[in-house]
């Protein structure tokens, strides 16, 4: 950047010499050599300046630096005696921190950092950035559009106070973590806590999103909610839910210890609002064709219609013959017409046991202050609170299960951990410092904490290594999560905190997908298992050399808008975005796109009219470390690598689209593999990814020649693929809303299905 010279320059820097001059009479060489670095090195308007600015910021920042906020006060308690502080029993180092904690922050109570004005900043380590951006609003009122040094000096203050900003908010989003694991420690673990006023006050302190009310449960044949006291648990034998009336009072009782205490049984999960209600329909209908007996619960709050509601119960206890009539709806008739599936159900095992469904009002759970801070995906975290079930299998709407969902409660993953958890797509898109480093801070992890006086285990390597913190943004896939909500318990209240903090977390995560595992290690909680394999594109195998997008190329090709999640040996467990070809139908605007513009009309309208052909499953190979262990305060490696991208050959979504017609698109990559594993594609309306299991290296061979990093092809027999195909239709014909005649809303006791009366 450049400036001009100017009287005010001059007086500036005359000031500044002087204070040098000082610094040197004074024989003060440490602060002499402080003022230099402060203003000729990192508070200089160019490239080196900034990137000095830079790494100090980080430095300040760095997880290695945190330390509670009160930690000082609590330990002078003790004579700063921290050995002694350890020997204390539990119940009294609990006591005195939290009342100690009281007196001193009154009005401490949960924040949302999200007043404006006050809210984290990301790019408080990008001052080049900010510099550049921000520039003109210096210069539009003035004739010269010059920088001078007043106005970098000008900038330098504005962009000082952010910094300062950010790393008060910081401080206080880490000390909000820190306090809700001594809360976890001290009020929810195995010891009974002492003061039972205590616990009920930082419950209100900490969770004033969330009021002191259990929800309203509702019986598909009841008219009316049950009583607000009633707690419904899941009895085998029975094959019923059990009310029980808890006597829970609402002035005294503690809901979310109420809530850890009397979860009970396994069960299925699915958080809903009446637009979510057609998935439901459709993912209870294959639920059915698995012989799932596991007792669903449906948690709303308040936004799920009424009619909703009765076309899942008919969905969820119709009688055979009806839901399955391919006279009941054309897409009986359209999708797999061969396929009678009322002919040939018991060819595949099926049975379609009732479903026991339970629909969970938690509207009346959420403070009326907080009404609009749960959108979307973070009423999952909701459901899981507040299901009554102990063992929980959390399911989105549009996922659609290829196995009995027992298989997942019997996993070695979920059996070892009690917490199975399934990885995304292993997309080349990179998270930063800022990100990774605030993340790790939520951890405990520093050995001089109040988590090392509290006895709360420290994360590890296994956290530590995680491919988010790594470097690269999609780590996890929600579709399902199988966890033991009692076992995890914290981790699943800390889950909270991230979906109501706007910044820096919901632009660093993308919905829920990563709360989960990050909940559980910001507890200190480390006893969770990934799946073996990241997630598959699952389809077709391409073999038409004319429709593959790299026709030479020896690396296989399925492209597909889902992502399917296969276990250790290659069988295929479940699949994102229901059983249509595409999420979203786009076949107007996708028919003159390769590859479908080399499709006759004929053959493109029935493969966007059937369901997905699910033939295979490729895994492409994992992405490389992108940073070390740490969040590193100069990550210059990484930085090189991904600038080492711009060099390579480029892949398909490189390519402008917007050829002139009757341009091959191919004939820019007729000579070379694939660059990545997942290539995106407008095609499906953004949804569409090509996988390859034959990607060309990041790191060349010792003689510079390209070398191959290689996933996973798994192609299906002809008796699964007859399967797929069987549970494709169940769940294809599953959205008429029909109601059988003369039906009768009641839920039978023994289980079998029954017709209408």
């Amino acid at each position: 950047m450049r400036f001009t010279v100017r009287r005010g320059t001059v007086f500036i820097l005359a000031l500044v010499g002087c204070l040098v001059l000082y610094r040197a009479i004074q024989n003060d060489v440490g602060g002499l050599f402080s003022l230099y670095n402060d203003i000729f090195v990192h508070e200089r308007f160019d490239e080196v300046g900034f990137r000095k600015a830079d790494l100090l910021v980080r430095e300040e920042l760095h997880y290695s630096k945190y330390l509670f906020s009160g930690y000082a006060n609590f330990t002078k308690i003790f004579k700063n005696d921290i050995e002694a502080i350890k020997k204390k029993p539990l119940q009294e180092r609990c006591t005195t921190f939290f009342k100690q904690f009281n007196e001193n922050n009154r009005d401490y109570r949960f924040e949302k950092f999200d007043k404006p004005g006050y809210q984290y900043d990301k790019d408080v380590d990008k001052k080049e950035s900010f510099f550049e951006r921000n520039q003109h609003f210096i210069t539009k009122d003035r004739e010269s559009k010059e920088i001078t040094l007043a106005d970098n000096i000008t900038l330098n203050k504005v962009f000082s106070k952010q910094i300062q900003k950010t790393k008060i908010i910081d401080q206080n989003m880490a000390d909000t973590i820190t306090l809700m694991r001594l809360y976890g420690k001290c009020f929810l673990g195995d010891v009974e806590p002492v003061d039972k006023e205590l616990q009920n006050l930082f419950t209100l302190k900490l969770f004033p999103y969330l009021h002191n009310s259990l929800p309203l449960f509702e019986m598909p044949n009841k008219t009316e909610p049950l009583p607000p006291t009633s707690w419904p648990l899941f009895n085998d034998d029975i094959r019923k839910y059990e009310f029980r009336d808890e006597k829970f009072d609402q002035n005294s009782d503690n809901f979310i210890d109420f809530i850890k205490k009397n979860s009970h049984g396994k069960g299925l999960v699915i958080s809903a609002t009446t637009r979510h209600s057609r998935d439901i329909i459709k993912l209870i209908r294959v639920l059915r064709a698995l012989n799932n007996k596991l007792p669903i619960q449906i948690v709303h709050k308040g936004d799920l219609n009424k009619r909703s509601k009765e076309f899942i119960e008919i969905a969820a206890r119709a009688d055979i013959d009806f839901l399955l009539d391919p006279v009941q709806s054309q897409e009986h008739r359209d999708f797999l017409p061969d396929l009678n599936m009322l002919d040939s159900y018991r060819d595949f095992g099926s049975e379609f046991p009732v479903q026991k469904v339970l629909f969970v009002n938690i509207g009346q759970c959420i403070n009326r202050s907080y009404k609009y801070s749960f959108p979307g995906y973070s009423n999952k975290l909701l459901a899981l609170l507040y299901t009554t079930f102990k063992e929980v299998i959390l399911l989105d709407a549009d996922t659609v299960p290829l196995v009995p969902m027992e298989e997942f409660f019997n996993s070695p993953e979920y059996k070892k951990s009690s917490a199975y958890f399934f990885r995304d797509r292993s997309l080349r898109d990179w998270n930063d410092f800022i990100e990774t480093n605030f993340f790790t801070k939520l951890f405990p992890i520093n050995k001089n904490s109040m988590d090392t006086l509290f006895d709360i285990p420290l994360v590890t390597e296994k956290t530590l290594s995680n491919k988010y913190l790594l470097g690269w943004r999609h780590s996890m896939e929600a579709g399902v999560v199988a966890i033991n909500k009692v076992d995890h318990f914290l981790g699943v209240l800390m889950t909270f905190p991230l979906s109501l903090w706007k910044e820096p977390v919901q632009s660093s995560v993308w919905g829920d997908k990563e709360m989960y595992w990050l909940g559980l290690s910001m507890a200190g909680d480390e006893n969770y298992e990934f799946n073996k394999f990241a997630a598959a594109s699952v389809g077709e195998v391409t073999h038409t050399k004319e429709h593959k997008f790299y026709p030479n190329s020896e690396s296989n090709e399925v492209c597909s808008s889902h992502p399917g999640h296969v276990d250790a040996n290659g069988r295929l467990l479940w699949i994102n975005s229901g059983f249509g070809y595409c999420k979203k139908n786009g076949y107007f605007r996708d028919r003159i796109k390769f590859p479908f513009s080399r499709f006759n009309q004929d053959e493109l309208t029935e493969k966007f009219k059937n369901p997905l052909k699910v033939r295979a499953a490729l895994v492409p190979p994992d992405l490389p470390d992108l940073r070390p262990i740490g969040s590193p305060v100069d990550d210059t490696a990484s930085k090189e690598f991904i600038k080492s991208w711009k060099l390579r050959k480029r892949d398909i979504d490189e390519i402008n689209e917007n050829l002139p017609e009757g341009t091959d698109r191919t004939e820019f990559i007729t000579d070379w593999d694939p660059q990545k594993g997942w290539v995106k594609n407008s095609i499906c309306f953004g949804y569409y990814y090509c996988a390859y299991d034959k990607v060309e290296s990041y790191t060349p061979a010792a003689d510079g020649s390209p070398s191959f990093s290689h996933g996973h092809l798994f192609e299906y027999d002809d008796k699964t693929t007859q399967k797929l195909d069987y549970l494709s239709k169940v769940w294809h014909t599953g959205h008429a809303r029909l109601m059988p005649e003369g039906w009768v809303f009641a839920v039978p006791d023994d289980g079998k299905p029954k017709k209408p009366n």
